[in-house]
């Protein structure tokens, strides 16, 4: 609840922010002297910088080289809501990453189940404070790594509670 608190209290402040830029003349000035990129030429508009080519994709905690696995390779139907999902493999193909949040009394593991030559199996288990446990209150990104006997290749991950 905090989180979706803090999260709109950002947004309401970026959009005031973001609002309060537009809204003056050009030359006038509101507040206090802000910074903006733009472009050599003088009295011509500001320009953002632009997006990026990693877009929708998770990219903390990913190290250079490796690779997320298309939605189509993986086969997470077995898992309960609220389990990690995002993997990369290695540049080789021979490890798999689960990428996954853990925080307070929360804790992510994973170990690989059954290699077939069409899929490979994922276990995944979080485990949870007992009912009434006192939990610190921080969340922090994971890299669960995941040896394979053989590189992924086009086989599918099928990702398991275990």
């Amino acid at each position: 609840m905090r989180t979706l608190l803090g999260t709109g209290l950002l947004l309401l402040t970026l959009t005031a922010c973001g609002a309060a830029n537009t809204a003056a003349p050009a030359g006038s000035s509101t507040g206090p002297e802000t910074t903006s990129v733009s472009s050599s030429v003088p009295g011509s508009p500001s320009v953002a910088p632009p997006p990026s080519q990693t877009v929708g994709r998770p990219t903390q905690g990913i190290a250079p080289g490796d690779d997320v696995l298309a939605e189509s390779q993986v086969d997470a139907r077995g898992l309960p809501e609220g389990y990690p999902r995002s993997l990369t493999r290695s540049t080789d193909g021979k490890t798999l990453i689960l990428q996954a949040e853990e925080g307070g009394c929360r804790r992510v593991s994973a170990h690989v189940g059954d290699q077939t030559p069409q899929q490979v199996v994922v276990l995944v288990a979080v485990t949870a404070a007992k009912k009434g446990q006192m939990c610190p209150d921080y969340i922090k990104e994971i890299s669960v790594p995941l040896a394979l006997a053989a590189p992924l290749g086009t086989r599918t991950v099928v990702l398991r509670q275990g």
